[in-house]
């Protein structure tokens, strides 16, 4: 990487959602050392420059849409509410890396693509969540087999709130008990999770994510922050 520009952020339109149109700069575009790492041995070089209108935690992101099957570019750039010169980009790191390939028909997993979104053991749910954390728009993120990597640390909300949410709650659960280790170790409330963890088919040992923003987009793709803040611990 740059390190002359890493701290240099520049003002980059992006979109939210719709035709509606805000800036956003990452002056440290890597929250995590997953994809830092599979640069090094893919011998990929990407520059600050290039990522100055996402995150790994986006990068994230887009590998696992592109796991649940061929996915247009716009149809990324929709989801995840980045524009789609942006998600070129993303795109074109990704096949560099060996993670992803693209047809005519969308872009798709390869198989190492597919060996690295299994090992993440990230699940998208569909299932909408709301009032749980702050921020008009909740989504939650689960991750099978990390909750042992999930402790009491503020880092994973701190990684989430830079990708652009209002708060997260990191979660795990143990002999069936979901918990916060962080609100627990400062001794602030939250609800009862047992009914989420049961719709979104959360087991012992899992970690999730619960981000909030204000919209869907930001709220995914923080979520996405926090989870590859927690799941860089293993590299």
């Amino acid at each position: 990487m740059d390190s002359d520009t890493q701290d240099t952020p520049q003002s980059i339109p992006f979109r939210l959602s719709g035709n509606s149109v805000g800036y956003k700069s990452f002056a440290r575009p890597f929250v995590g050392t997953l994809f830092q790492d599979l640069m090094e041995r893919s011998g990929t070089e990407l520059g600050t420059r290039g990522m100055h209108r996402f995150t790994d935690a986006h990068l994230l992101y887009v590998l696992c849409l592109c796991g649940s099957g061929r996915i247009s570019r716009q149809e990324l750039s929709d989801a995840t509410g980045i524009g789609e010169g942006a998600v070129r980009n993303m795109l074109s790191c990704l096949r560099r890396m060996g993670l992803i390939e693209t047809t005519r028909r969308g872009n798709g997993l390869t198989p190492e693509g597919m060996r690295i979104r299994d090992m993440t053991g990230i699940v998208m749910p569909e299932y909408e969540v709301s009032g749980i954390v702050e921020g008009e728009c909740n989504y939650v993120l689960l991750a099978h087999g990390k909750g042992y990597l999930l402790d009491n640390s503020i880092a994973y909300r701190d990684a989430a709130i830079r990708v652009g949410a209002k708060d997260c709650m990191m979660i795990r659960m143990d002999d069936g008990k979901v918990t916060s280790p962080y609100r627990d170790s400062v001794e602030l409330r939250y609800p009862d999770l047992s009914e989420l963890a049961e719709t979104i088919g959360m087991r012992d040992g899992d970690a999730a994510a619960i981000c909030g923003a204000d919209n869907v987009q930001t709220a995914s793709s923080s979520a996405f922050g926090g989870m590859i803040k927690l799941i860089s611990k293993t590299r």
